[in-house]
């Protein structure tokens, strides 16, 4: 005899995805989307900001994003110092925003199997995406700065058992700052499920968890994720161009 407890966990889908096939690839249309839906927010929302930005009395929106400018211009040069690349602020800033709108995304109610407005974050091919850009941009600042030093130190550090940390490092934090983003996310997105196969005389207890996980989930997972990233991200770019004493 099957369980209830079975029949729930069976019929609960992690990482479903509604897909498309081109050119022998397997796409992931909704986090394609969903991806470009939070893009465009921040776009939007930036482009109203900017338009309304006053040197008196700021607006509540103003206020914010002149908040987490400040806040990620002061992360960014107590990380990496003098000389700082132009397009370093506006990369923390706007992957704290996206990330942000991406995983906000779950607040909305969009079906199970498949859901039709799933956080794209929840997926590994957008987190290790934005993994990806983080990569180039502080390995390009720290060749910039080093030369061929910034790779070479990895094997030549003093003392020699220093050599397969640093090492081990360039392959770890890569991961950890992609997965971390992803299994926060994905778990929030696997807690909705969960509660939505209570039974349907639970109806109230189930809207009530249901809007109480999603306020605790959006309101400071989903932040803190982002806060998260963004964070991690400028302090990569500090490792890249620090100098060994």
């Amino acid at each position: 005899m099957i369980s209830s407890a079975g029949v729930l966990a069976a019929t609960i889908k992690p990482g479903e995805h509604i897909t498309r096939h081109l050119f022998g690839l397997t796409l992931n249309v909704d986090t394609l989307y969903t991806s470009a839906l939070a893009g465009a927010a921040v776009c939007v929302l930036g482009w109203m900001v900017a338009r309304k930005a006053t040197d008196g009395v700021p607006t509540k929106m103003q206020l914010v994003f002149e908040t987490v400018t400040s806040q990620v211009r002061a992360y960014v040069q107590q990380s990496v110092g003098h000389d700082v690349p132009p397009w370093l602020v506006p990369l923390g800033f706007a992957l704290f925003f996206f990330i942000l709108f991406c995983n906000w995304l779950g607040w909305i109610p969009s079906g199970h199997s498949p859901e039709y407005l799933p956080p794209p974050t929840a997926d590994t091919n957008l987190t290790f995406a934005l993994t990806a850009v983080v990569v180039c941009g502080y390995v390009y600042l720290g060749v910039k700065r080093k030369g061929r030093r910034y790779v070479t130190d990895w094997f030549t550090a003093k003392p020699a058992i220093r050599r397969p940390i640093l090492i081990l490092e360039q392959i770890v934090n890569p991961l950890s700052l992609s997965l971390r983003l992803f299994g926060n996310i994905f778990a929030g997105g696997i807690m909705l499920a969960v509660i939505a196969l209570l039974p349907s005389y639970l109806l109230p207890v189930e809207a009530a968890f249901n809007f109480g996980w999603k306020l605790f989930d959006s309101g400071l997972i989903a932040p803190i994720q982002a806060f998260i990233f963004s964070f991690l991200t400028i302090l990569y770019f500090g490792f890249a161009v620090e100098e060994e004493h």
